[in-house]
């Protein structure tokens, strides 16, 4: 089927629509995004997705059509998670992608891989449900119970397995994704929109979804998981049980539903939503650790609440590491907001680059920054992670991918957390842990040496102390700063 005609099909469904009105100037570029997708996938795939929507027939409404094209791909199934609870959309779009997180499964054991259901049904002591539990955008989530001979106890565990002929799928879409970039770049200029750098961003998605089928890799992050939450005892990850192969996970069941659907009360929800939050983000970042992990794919369908209340973290087969350094630079970015020194603030963000930046191009972008906290802003986590943002956006430098997957990250989990609790802020929750954690190492830094960051804040006892001795010249700088803001408002009115 030719490029054109794709086009029209798009065109006619009307896909753009997919994003927001504040972005309908990339509405254009989102169409000709899925018309080259489509037109590099294999006929006889291509030729199924159309199909099905042919069938669907002509009174079929928006979001079913979505959903059908989406659950067919798989890395498009995974971006529909991602983005299923951004508020920028509209509702009933997001209530659509909802269905993505964790969809009923529409197939029966007997249509399972062969051989994987084979090994299944020979190990001893295992008896397989009826059917599957669920399906996500990689795999099939099956039932079992188990008898433990040498305790006399029956364990209930689920199997996680590949659905069948997923990993050529994915493998030919991410061979899409790679030459997409430099097409969106090209089509950019055409529709004269800002200049992003589509392929590293593709790149390091590709790099991410091809862990997915990398079930050895999970099973060891489930192993670290379970090791950095033991002392946790609001927080579940599933235990892994000795029927492990490269090609399935075995662990226990925990019974529960999705977070943003749990029964319970308004304040039980601010506390699991504060939990969410202060696990997932503040635990790795307030690590004094050289290196933490964090959950990396934390969308509803992969964090339940149990029964007894506890947050069970489920799907562990995505997983990010953050450097100590790359934690201390994001504190100097605090710091420096707090004290309005934007030359601190601009050594920090080039420590966390990877890449040259155009100095004064940086300075623009921070000197916006700081104005935002003169104009009454909180110079906390988030305000650091906008300002991040924006330095990506204006194309000024990029950022490792450890970085980046850390911001999507948190990106996906405030989405999570609005839907459960409209009154918990990520800054709440950093600040509050952080300070924690600063009386609880107070004893060590007796003894420490004056400019150590060893500790879980990642501050010396010499960032501490300018800060104190500086607070003269930062509130100087402050009053100096909004006082010049005026004049240039001023100005501008004249």
């Amino acid at each position: 089927m030719s490029r054109h005609a794709i086009r029209e099909l798009l065109d006619s469904l009307d896909f753009g629509r997919m994003l927001p009105e504040d972005y309908a100037a990339y509405r254009p570029l989102l169409i000709d995004g899925l018309s080259y997708f489509l037109e590099q996938l294999p006929e006889q795939r291509l030729s199924g997705i159309l199909m099905e929507q042919f069938s669907l027939g002509a009174a079929c409404c928006f979001t079913d059509r979505l959903l059908s094209l989406l659950h067919q791909c798989p890395t498009l199934h995974k971006l529909g998670q991602i983005i299923a609870r951004d508020r920028r959309l509209s509702i009933k779009l997001r209530q659509c992608l909802q269905q993505l997180e964790s969809i009923s499964p529409n197939s029966q054991l007997e249509k399972l891989p062969a051989h994987q259901l084979q090994t299944l049904q020979h190990i001893p002591g295992i008896k397989l449900g009826r059917q599957p539990l669920a399906e996500a955008s990689i795999a099939v989530i099956v039932p079992f119970t188990w008898t433990d001979k040498s305790q006399g106890k029956t364990g209930h565990g689920v199997f996680k397995l590949l659905k069948e002929g997923v990993t050529e799928r994915l493998l030919q879409e991410l061979e899409i994704w790679r030459g997409l970039g430099s097409f969106l770049e090209e089509r950019c200029a055409y529709h004269g929109l800002p200049l992003l750098d589509y392929r590293e961003t593709l790149e390091s998605m590709c790099l991410l979804l091809r862990q997915e089928v990398c079930f050895e890799q999970e099973q060891q992050h489930l192993l670290q998981a379970s090791a950095y939450y033991a002392n946790e005892p609001h927080i579940l990850v599933p235990r892994l049980l000795p029927f492990c192969t490269d090609e399935i996970t075995a662990m226990e069941r925990i019974d529960g539903c999705k977070v943003t659907d749990a029964p319970i009360p308004l304040q039980k929800r601010n506390l699991l939503a504060d939990r969410l939050l202060g696990c997932m983000i503040a635990k790795p970042f307030w690590d004094p650790a050289e290196e933490t992990m964090f959950h990396a794919d934390p969308h509803a369908g992969n964090l339940f609440c149990t029964r007894d209340e506890k947050l069970a973290l489920l799907d562990w087969t995505l997983a990010g590491r953050l450097q100590k350094q790359q934690r201390i630079d994001l504190i100097q970015i605090a710091l420096g907001g707090i004290t309005q020194e934007a030359a601190r603030v601009c050594q920090a963000i080039e420590h966390l680059g990877q890449t040259q930046a155009d100095g004064s191009r940086l300075r623009n972008c921070v000197d916006a920054a700081l104005r935002e906290v003169r104009q009454g802003h909180f110079p906390g986590f988030a305000w650091a992670q906008r300002l991040l943002d924006s330095v990506a956006l204006a194309n000024v430098m990029s950022f490792p991918r450890n970085l980046v997957l850390f911001r999507k990250t948190l990106l996906t989990l405030s989405s999570v957390v609005a839907d459960i609790a409209e009154n918990s802020s990520v800054d709440q929750i950093m600040l509050a842990t952080g300070v924690r954690e600063f009386f609880t190492e107070a004893p060590q830094r007796m003894l420490a040496h004056p400019t150590a960051r060893t500790f879980g804040t990642h501050l010396s006892n010499l960032d501490l102390l300018a800060l104190w001795y500086t607070a003269p010249n930062s509130a100087a700088a402050y009053w100096l700063g909004a006082w010049q803001d005026c004049l240039t408002l001023l100005r501008g009115r004249a």
